[in-house]
């Protein structure tokens, strides 16, 4: 059952706060955007009937007036995922030298994204977005989280990427951070992004919507012809609303971190594009650690590529740390209908050795990095994003579908065959199996190391409705404080349904 509860009114007057996860959460701050968003639509509920025009594109429907000044369109997101793992017939058998963490891996259906939103022009060069997320819950709707609420400016005409762009971007924003963090879920290849962009994003400063401030550049042909050129960064702190299962429940979504990345188009023709990057953040501050307060600590973990199952199979947990970096690179291209795609990053933590926990060890590094590659069998491509209004800048998008399912036409969309290999390594001076941590080992982390095969099919019925199926083969390889290896080698089979406008 759908259920808002709206923040309490205290005996002052005042508008209480939540706290979620640990998380305080200021109602009155997370309402500006609907602020915001009230009086922009009166301005355009203002306008005279003949000065403003209602259209439907692809299932989005969009208010504007006749000078373009004004905007305002209705956004919506289902994704709704289903998964059966298959584990090992011995995966309950505990002996001295294995215990497997987790033993019974859930396979169910669960509501993934559910998101609603407004988005639009105001005032010409003004941008504001605002969504939010009902989904996280098995076949049912859940309690609504603010996923994005923003405004931005750009300079410039964005019709026309050739002209430099300087976009200044502030509020509840996702940030152009990372290649894959940067495509929004409706165009992923996969069910989900790779592991080590989960991680990386998410703790250093990107990877779910924060409060911050970006300022952003772009402009294509600016050395060469059929080059774009895009540099961005941000200043990014709280998450405000614990909820979101991206993130660890102490993680560094508290701090403050500066992060940005730069993506270079080096060749197109017009139909196949070659494209490079970097990305690099810096973690200013770390937030307390939840379960030990007075303890700043960051805890990397992921899933494994699918979130039908809670489970993380890999964690370093807490370290205490007064600081952190990371860095990366990111190469992405394609050949008419074949799409190539790969990203490595390097990432680590400057240690914390003055707490009462705390261990005098040198600072952990840990690594990652996957690749992949798609074809789209019906001849249609992913298109270059040279611009956009969102965080999609340098991003390719989704093939748009030459002719969709009609049986009376004989049509039957667009099909892409996808498969993808990702490493990501939280060990970190590890020890040896069937020992704890000690003399040179002290300090280790062990996070474990997880190895995803994935082949993937999707099938774009229109531009709107797209079905996906993965199978994934996920290899877990930890050790736990004894030195019993408590991973294992399973299989999964994924789909997912999805509608967008």
């Amino acid at each position: 059952m759908f259920e808002l509860n709206w923040p309490p009114i205290r005996a002052d007057g005042g508008i209480a706060r939540y706290r979620t996860h640990g998380e305080t959460l200021d109602p009155a701050r997370a309402l500006l955007p609907v602020l915001g968003l009230t009086l922009l639509a009166g301005v355009v509920g203002s306008l005279p009937a003949k000065a403003a025009a209602w259209t439907v594109d692809d299932w989005r429907p969009t208010i504007s007036s006749s000078d373009g000044q004004f905007s305002l369109s209705v956004r919506a997101r289902l994704q709704l995922d289903t998964a059966a793992f298959n584990q090992a017939d011995g995966v309950a058998v505990v002996t001295p030298d294995r215990d497997v963490e987790f033993k019974h891996l859930k396979s169910r259906t669960l509501v993934r994204r559910l998101y609603l939103g407004v988005e639009g022009r105001a005032f010409g060069n003004f941008w504001y977005e605002y969504r939010m997320d009902f989904g996280g819950r098995d076949l049912a709707v859940a309690k609504p989280v603010i996923n994005l609420g923003r405004i931005s400016y750009t300079t410039g005409n964005i019709a026309d990427p050739a002209r430099a762009h300087v976009r200044i971007n502030a509020g509840l924003l996702k940030p152009v951070f990372t290649y894959d963090d940067s495509t929004s879920s409706a165009v992923l290849t996969f069910l989900e992004r790779a592991d080590v962009i989960n991680v990386a994003a998410s703790s250093y400063g990107g990877g779910i919507p924060r409060l911050g401030a970006e300022l952003t550049f772009q402009q294509a042909d600016i050395f060469r012809h059929g080059d774009n050129l895009v540099i961005s960064g941000a200043f990014t702190g709280q998450n405000p609303n614990g909820r979101n299962g991206a993130v660890p429940a102490d993680a560094s979504h508290e701090g403050e971190e500066v992060l940005g990345r730069i993506a270079y188009r080096l060749w197109s023709d017009g139909i196949s594009n070659v494209h490079i990057g970097a990305s690099a953040a810096r973690l200013l501050r770390i937030a307390e650690n939840n379960a030990a307060p007075g303890v700043h600590a960051v805890t990397l973990q992921d899933m494994p590529e699918i979130r039908v199952d809670g489970d993380r199979l890999i964690s370093t947990g807490p370290i205490p740390a007064k600081g952190g970096a990371l860095w990366g690179l990111e190469s992405v291209a394609n050949i008419g209908s074949v799409y190539l795609q790969g990203e490595y990053y390097r990432f680590g933590f400057e240690r914390d050795v003055h707490c009462s926990t705390c261990v005098a060890a040198a600072n952990p590094e840990f690594s990652g990095w996957y690749v992949q590659a798609s074809w789209i069998l019906t001849g249609e491509r992913r298109a270059y994003q040279a611009i956009a209004m969102n965080n999609n800048l340098a991003t390719f998008a989704n093939p748009r579908v030459t002719r969709a399912v009609s049986v009376a036409e004989n049509a039957w969309g667009a099909w892409e065959i996808a498969a993808r290999y990702s490493d990501l390594d939280l060990n970190w001076n590890e020890g040896v199996p069937g020992a704890s941590c000690t003399g040179q080992f002290t300090g280790c982390v062990r996070g474990g190391e997880q190895k995803v095969v994935t082949l993937g099919l999707n099938w774009y019925v229109s531009n709107n409705i797209r079905l996906m199926f993965n199978y994934l083969r996920v290899d877990v390889d930890r050790l736990n404080a004894s030195g019993q290896q408590i991973g294992q080698t399973f299989h999964v089979v994924g789909t997912r349904l999805q509608l967008t406008n």
